[in-house]
């Protein structure tokens, strides 16, 4: 009986672990981002103006695959260089850092973290941004939602009416 036992573990141990051998290792990818503008016509149009977006810094993409190869999720997150956004309209401007951690999966997109805390000196934050969004990749609604997210609410009467006045 022992001996069988014996027999039987040696069999069976080396085939639970040949899954995690045979699947395909994960890549990463670097990449960098200097100068990226966007003009954002709608965050601020009930104020009757746009807002400038520049986007700087790096970011890493992680990519893990199944046995065939097929992607099972991918993890973008700050790489070396602290990412900042900044924003600007009516000659003024406002930066914050983009620690956000984005998880991609095929039935969901999850970004957890602090996406912005655009801080006006002395007065504290306009626009903040934070916690937990689980989004729906093909329609890009939101499924579910723990902490601050003022964009997505629709809150940005403070971020705009600093640039109004």
């Amino acid at each position: 009986m022992r001996k069988w036992f014996l027999a039987l573990a040696l069999i069976v141990l080396p085939l639970a672990f040949a899954g995690a051998a045979l699947a395909v290792p994960p890549t990463t990818e670097v990449t960098t981002i200097v100068d990226s503008v966007t003009v954002d016509s709608d965050i601020c149009a009930d104020f009757g103006f746009d807002v400038t977006f520049v986007e700087n810094g790096t970011f890493k993409t992680t990519t893990f695959y199944d046995s065939e190869g097929n992607v099972v999720k991918s993890i973008l997150s700050n790489f070396d260089v602290r990412y900042t956004s900044t924003a600007t309209a009516n000659g003024k401007t406002l930066s914050t850092n983009y620690p956000l951690v984005f998880i991609t999966y095929s039935d969901a997109d999850i970004r957890v973290g602090l996406r912005n805390a655009y801080t006006v000196p002395g007065e504290g934050v306009v626009l903040l941004d934070a916690g937990r969004l689980i989004l729906d990749p093909a329609t890009g609604e939101v499924t579910f939602e723990a902490g601050q997210h003022e964009i997505v609410e629709g809150s940005v009467d403070a971020f705009c009416g600093y640039f109004q006045s």
